[in-house]
């Protein structure tokens, strides 16, 4: 009775992990409608100057909210004596650098990429993460010294692999919907999407190619070593210090752009926004103004700082394989705003592709929790 009890407490916070984690695509698809709009306004904000002000929102709210929950346990005389342990763990620093770090530079070499690399190429690189993860935590597992322990590969269950192939073939295939590639096929033209793969037209295959990859692999460490740092303290406090580390180091490239790299295309867009701001301050209306500070403080509480405490708390319940399959469903969130708020429909590629993370998702849902961990 009482293994058949833990078994049932331990599938209800496997349950509520994934819960949790599944609102973080359903927050991360609200960040496209808001960079375009914040893209739209004139002068244009430049990317790493709107990261920098989210980042920085959501900093100052992890650390205040945790500073709140830590005053309000001191003067709490019926805390939980399970916590105990938690509020004696000082802060993680040094997770918070190494995880932080990981999102910064996986940002950092996507925003650079993208500068040669076309977008629907680029999305598909980065959802690489999919597989990546997924050999990363075997090779993690593979490498422990317990030697009851499953080794390599088969430390994963069969139907984390199947769901982790079938997830990715329906990212292939909703990045198709309405893709050029697909038209080419469609019309018979396969030399076409032959020499487009291969990087005809003046956007093959090179450095930025090279630089997505790397993104895909930082992020892919980030959601791995998560599930590391998250179990050793409290899913605020690891938030907090990933969201500073963040911050300080965009608020750092940002200013050794300006100063050390002022003619590259980065250096000088900050420049010219900068000085476009400054003179025109004055004459900005409110109906821009504070659209604006309304989108900076949507995505530094809500796709920023709100994410990155969900994935703090739900993984330490759920795997990092599997909490990867369930971001993978972003696409399918960013399609459904994308359809409420821009008017954008999907094709029957977009609805195929959908099903098939649907499914991959509800393979990993459905399977017994022993069978995970």
């Amino acid at each position: 009775n009482n293994n058949n009890n833990n078994n049932n407490n331990e599938q209800q916070k496997r349950l509520l992990g994934i819960l949790v984690l599944l609102t973080v695509p359903l927050s991360w698809g609200t960040y496209a409608p808001i960079v375009k709009y914040v893209y739209a306004i004139e002068p244009p904000v430049p990317g790493f100057v709107f990261s920098v002000a989210y980042y920085l929102i959501a900093s100052v709210s992890l650390i205040g909210l945790n500073l709140v929950q830590e005053r309000k346990r001191d003067t709490d005389a019926d805390a939980d004596a399970s916590s105990a342990p938690m509020e004696s763990t000082p802060y993680p620093i040094r997770g918070g650098i190494e995880l932080g770090s990981y999102l910064f530079f996986g940002n950092c070499l996507q925003v650079v990429g993208l500068a040669t690399v076309p977008a629907d190429r680029a999305a598909f690189l980065v959802q690489l993460t999919t597989i990546i993860v997924p050999f990363l935590q075997a090779g993690m597992i593979g490498s422990g010294s317990n030697t009851d322990e499953k080794k390599g590969l088969s430390s994963l269950p069969l139907t984390t692999w199947i769901a982790c192939l079938v997830a990715f073939l329906g990212v292939i295939v909703m990045e198709l919907d309405g893709n050029e590639v697909l038209n080419m096929v469609q019309n018979g033209n396969i030399g076409g999407v032959t020499n487009m793969i291969a990087g005809g037209g003046g956007n093959g295959a090179g450095p930025g190619d090279v630089l997505i990859l790397l993104s895909a692999f930082a992020y892919s460490l980030h959601v791995v070593r998560l599930d590391t740092y998250a179990k050793t303290t409290t899913p605020l406090r690891l938030a907090a210090c990933k969201a500073t580390t963040e911050a300080v180091q965009t608020i750092a490239l940002v200013f050794l752009l300006i100063t050390a790299f002022p003619t590259t295309d980065l250096g000088s867009e900050i420049i010219h926004y900068r000085d476009a701001i400054t003179s025109t301050t004055a004459s900005l209306s409110p109906s821009a103004l504070w659209p604006a500070i309304g989108a900076c403080f949507w995505t530094g509480w809500v796709t920023c700082a709100y994410t990155i405490y969900a994935q703090s708390y739900g993984q330490r319940r759920v795997a990092p394989t599997d909490a990867n399959l369930i971001y993978t469903t972003q696409p399918l969130f960013s399609a459904l705003f994308a359809y409420g708020l821009l008017g954008e429909r999907l094709g029957v590629e977009g609805f195929v592709g959908g099903a098939c993370i649907a499914f991959a998702l509800w393979l990993v849902t459905s399977a017994d929790s022993s069978g995970d961990d």
